[in-house]
């Protein structure tokens, strides 16, 4: 009696046949097949076949075995390496799919915040029925300087998911955090005075500037200490 699966990528069975002997007592004893889940399908048995013209081309009744699916649609998101900060320096985090879809799965991703944090590259796609699906895939995160004492600031890295593959279309996936590490303090930058003066009128100048950009307006006073010598303006 010959035994084949209807759908070997599901089930395999084992053995391809079974012998039942003639005059003796093997004809009447139960004799195991093993149907191997690989990964919902019928086990097809043969007509039997034997020199007996009564069992020789008797119709057997097939077996349907069920494989239990043990996927499911998912996304894993990796932990992100670290902040970003405003001197341009870069974080990163890994995307990856948990089961194989019927169709391509692209991954949408934006920054909530692009003042404190830009992301790379704008999509991912993990494709289906190849060995891609499984693999990571780095996201990077980069800073923005924004010149203002605003403190270490938090983004968002949103995700969205998109497929023919209904169990992967609009899937929920993980948001990513990253904080962007001020590098902003507050104070003034004073320039050397480009000389001396003398008592026939000579000036001299120097220079004022901020060190980051205030949250209000920054009013700086100027007075000589001895107006009999030197005088200032504005």
């Amino acid at each position: 009696m010959a035994l084949s699966s209807s759908d070997t990528g599901e089930g395999t069975v084992s053995p391809a046949a079974l012998t039942f002997g003639s005059g003796d007592s093997t004809w009447n004893v139960d004799q195991a097949v093993t149907v191997t889940g690989v990964d919902d399908n019928s086990i097809v048995t043969g007509a039997a076949s034997s020199s007996d013209g009564n069992y020789n081309g008797l119709a057997v009744a097939d077996v349907t075995a069920t494989n239990d699916d043990d996927d499911s649609a998912g996304v894993t998101v990796g932990a992100i390496s670290g902040d970003t900060n405003e001197g341009g320096a870069t974080a990163t985090f890994n995307v990856r799919l948990t089961s194989d879809p019927t169709g391509d799965v692209t991954m949408a991703l934006s920054s909530s915040d692009t003042g404190e944090g830009t992301v790379s590259p704008a999509a991912l796609t993990f494709g289906s029925g190849d060995s891609t699906w499984n693999v990571d895939q780095a996201v990077t995160v980069t800073g923005v300087d924004d010149n203002s004492i605003d403190g270490d600031v938090a983004c968002t890295i949103v995700t969205a998911a998109s497929s023919s593959d209904g169990n992967y279309n609009g899937l929920a996936v993980p948001d990513v955090t990253v904080t962007n590490d001020d590098d902003d303090t507050a104070g003034i930058t004073v320039g050397a005075i480009s000389g001396d003066t003398d008592e026939g009128g000579a000036t001299a100048t120097f220079n004022l500037r901020l060190n980051a950009d205030p949250s209000h307006v920054v009013t700086i006073a100027l007075s000589s200490s001895d107006a009999g010598e030197g005088t200032v303006s504005p």
